[in-house]
């Protein structure tokens, strides 16, 4: 079981239900199309961790940035996700990567510097964007001068990979509903085709 020793405050950003938890959870459903390699392009894994009362595996698509071996996730809503609740009681968890499945090992990042390390490789990319996110989470305002008095507020987890067999399941994604689809588009094109040429002919 791991430490609580994360020394975030309460989340300013309210926690997500209705519709919006619905969109946060909107990539599983790409996953299960067989799109989680697109996804994992933009750094969106889904965690895979044992639910603490059910025993059951439980799915959470999340945005992730790797340094070698070690995986940082950000919690935008402090120790409140359920993620985060399983992961304190379980730490061994899996990650699918794309169509890819590793066995991971969590430890809650309390080390400042370490923080610091990890938010430094979510706004690389996109400063402004993250600058403002990562402002909204914590309501103050974090720039690359504010930032490393900040990190210790946020709550980071280092996800290790290890070398073991997954202990939970993926998620098995196909693209067999493709095949249709782009049948039925084929179709509904030379119907379109058809129609054009005839309205042709009888102009």
């Amino acid at each position: 079981m791991l430490p609580v020793e994360s020394s975030a405050g309460p989340p300013a950003m309210p926690y997500p239900a209705g519709a919006l938890k619905a969109l946060l959870r909107a990539p599983l459903l790409l996953y299960r199309l067989g799109l989680g390699d697109l996804l994992n392009a933009i750094h969106i894994m889904v965690l895979v961790t044992r639910g603490r009362k059910s025993g059951q595996p439980r799915y959470t698509p999340i945005e992730y940035r790797r340094h070698g071996s070690k995986i940082y996730l950000v919690s935008g809503w402090g120790a409140r996700p359920q993620w985060y609740k399983n992961l304190l009681d379980d730490p061994l968890a899996a990650v699918q990567m794309g169509s890819r499945l590793r066995s991971v090992r969590a430890q809650i990042v309390t080390d400042p510097a370490e923080a610091l390390r990890a938010l430094y490789l979510f706004r690389r990319t996109a400063p402004s964007r993250y600058d403002a996110v990562l402002s909204f989470v914590i309501e103050s305002s974090v720039n690359a001068r504010t930032l490393p008095n900040l990190s210790g507020q946020f709550t980071i987890v280092r996800l290790d990979l290890t070398p073991d067999e997954p202990p939970l399941p993926g998620i098995s994604g196909s693209l067999a509903w493709l095949g249709p689809l782009l049948l039925v588009g084929g179709v509904g094109l030379a119907a379109l085709v058809i129609a054009s040429g005839r309205r042709k002919s009888e102009g």
